[in-house]
């Protein structure tokens, strides 16, 4: 049995899931090495500071941490566990130092049907690598119709969270003007992917089709604005 990481950093992770899941999490976290690390900084925290607001998913606040820096665990060991213990661990290393590690983390996230998934995906929309947010594009654009109930619980994380979703489009648009590795940074009329994935949650979150269960009591028309990508929302 590999041993489970130390208390603290057991308690960090078990927090980053809803307390239906922590069951599970706490087998899948025999899957980590013992000497990674998790960062105490939150997905929601900004500038280094304390965000004014919670993350929650259908009104159960999680606590996500914005980095952990684990080697991605043996696939033999990972295999033998159930698949919502392997949900877990893709949305832990879905916030690891190494992009590579987050691109392969989501991309598991994306066969995932279970709405406490939503937040670790959106996070990565607010990052710097756009070869994952064009991923996240894909899955909102193509994937999510053709399963409703999952498409559903993605717009009720994106509605049930605005402050979140405001500062992951602020860091969007940041890292626009600072990604030298994307080839379209000079074209105003390019779209970053980051951009474009939000755009597609909001259409997702307000503009849901025939089968949306419906608008919030009070909603809200998102129409483009004049950052690229952007969405104003009244």
């Amino acid at each position: 049995m590999i041993p489970v990481p130390t208390p603290a950093v057991a308690g960090l992770l078990l927090r980053a899931v809803p307390r239906r899941v922590r069951r599970d999490a706490h087998v899948a976290m025999h899957a980590l090495a013992s000497w990674g690390a998790v960062s105490a900084q939150l997905v929601q925290d900004a500038g280094g500071g304390v965000a004014d607001h919670d993350l929650h998913v259908d009104g159960d606040p999680l606590q996500i941490p914005y980095r952990v820096d684990f080697p991605w665990p043996a696939p033999s060991f990972v295999s033998r566990m159930t698949p919502a213990r392997q949900a877990v661990v893709a949305a832990w290393m879905s916030r690891s130092e190494n992009a590579g590690h987050r691109q392969r983390a989501v991309r598991e996230l994306f066969t995932v049907h279970e709405a406490w998934v939503a937040p670790f995906v959106v996070q990565l929309c607010g990052e710097y690598v756009h070869e994952i947010a064009a991923d996240i594009e894909r899955f909102v654009r193509v994937e999510l119709p053709r399963h409703p109930q999952l498409r559903h619980a993605y717009g009720r994380f994106v509605r049930d969270n605005p402050r979140y979703l405001a500062t992951t489009r602020h860091r969007a648009v940041a890292f626009r003007e600072l990604d030298h590795r994307w080839p379209h940074r000079g074209d105003p009329a390019r779209t970053y992917p980051q951009l474009a994935a939000l755009d597609a949650l909001a259409a997702l979150a307000y503009r849901g089709g025939p089968d949306y269960p419906g608008d919030p009591a009070s909603p809200r028309v998102v129409t483009a604005a004049a950052e690229p990508g952007g969405l104003v929302s009244s």
